[in-house]
């Protein structure tokens, strides 16, 4: 094994190792002899073809785990060196009506620029050598918490940047109450209607409340979609019109039972404005990159897992998504 690829045949089998999916076992025995002959000579190469391994397998779980950016942020991933910036249109054209030939006044074509510096996210695993090569590390268990470690410190700075700024804004682009209030939360939906399709996305123990807005209850006669939407997925599909989607808020790691997401911000998203428009920003600069070492004390390998990273809140004319945030305890 002289060169990885991102889609090299043992990156693709750990990757679903990790990810917990059916794997041949075939195919993981094969992927746990090349590891146990690369720790067999820890060699600076060997060394660095594990640690790339798990580099380029953290890297295509991180983009797997969660429908967080899809939803919700405008993402771009540029390469090492290069700068993420963010156009946003701003109202500058204006209409009029004048006598014929009359001479209109002229518009400016505006918008602002924002480029977004990058932090680092980093996981140090160590594991020992002896241990890889006799097989007695698990080397998809491992990435898997390395993948949620430094996934959690993603969303934790996302989470941050994004609650700081919405809870500046005035509505309809924010609002607040204990559990969801209709009085509060439908003009604000009702406000991004006007514009074409909304989604509304959330925890699912957030959007499930939906159901007891509309008055659902065991005693009221339903439709057998709504009936079955209800059974089949824990919440409604539609909330006076706006489709609703739960968003996937994974755990940060097995023995977590905080998911990584808020549990009380509803994000109510225009799906006809184009994901350039969004103002959450959110750039990757590069892939995940390893750093190796051998410590000749104790015959630890360490592998220093990094990501250059960050997020930024950009509004033009307006900010085009609202945040209801739910603040009953």
């Amino acid at each position: 094994m002289d060169k990885l690829y991102q889609d090299s045949k043992i990156i693709k089998i750990l990757t679903a190792q990790a990810k917990h999916e059916k794997v041949d076992s075939a195919d993981i025995a094969k992927v746990d002899e090349h590891i146990k002959a690369l720790a067999s000579d820890p060699n600076p190469h060997n060394r660095y073809l594990i640690a790339q391994i798990m580099a380029f397998t953290v890297n295509n779980m991180t983009r797997e785990r969660t429908n967080f950016l899809s939803l919700i942020a405008d993402e771009k991933r540029v390469p090492y060196g290069q700068k993420a910036a963010f156009r946003i249109r701003q109202d500058g054209i204006r209409a009029f009506i004048q006598a014929k030939g009359s001479t209109t006044a002229r518009s400016k074509v505006a918008s602002k620029q924002l480029t977004v510096d990058t932090l680092e996210v980093s996981a140090r695993p160590a594991i020992n050598m002896v241990e890889l090569k006799t097989g007695q590390s698990n080397m998809a268990e491992l990435i898997n918490e390395a993948t949620a470690k430094m996934e959690a410190k993603y969303y934790e700075q996302i989470q941050k940047v994004l609650s700081a700024v919405a809870a500046t804004w005035s509505a309809p682009f924010y609002g607040a109450g204990s559990g969801l209030v209709k009085a509060t939360l439908d003009p604000m939906i009702t406000f991004w209607q006007r514009t074409g399709g909304v989604s509304l996305i959330g925890d699912i123990e957030l959007v499930r409340q939906f159901a007891e807005l509309t008055g659902f209850n065991s005693n009221a006669v339903y439709s057998d979609n709504i009936m079955d939407e209800q059974n089949t997925n824990g919440f409604i599909g539609k909330y006076i019109g706006a489709n609703v989607v739960s968003l996937t808020n994974p755990y940060p790691d097995e023995s977590s039972t905080t998911p990584v997401f808020s549990t009380k911000d509803l994000f109510i998203v225009p799906t006809a404005a184009d994901a350039s428009m969004r103002p959450l920003k959110v750039v990757f600069e590069g892939d995940v990159d390893s750093v190796d070492s051998l410590n000749i004390d104790d015959a630890v390998f360490e592998v220093c897992l990094r990501q250059f990273f960050n997020a930024a809140v950009v509004v033009g004319e307006r900010p085009y998504m609202s945040v209801y945030h739910d603040q009953s305890v």
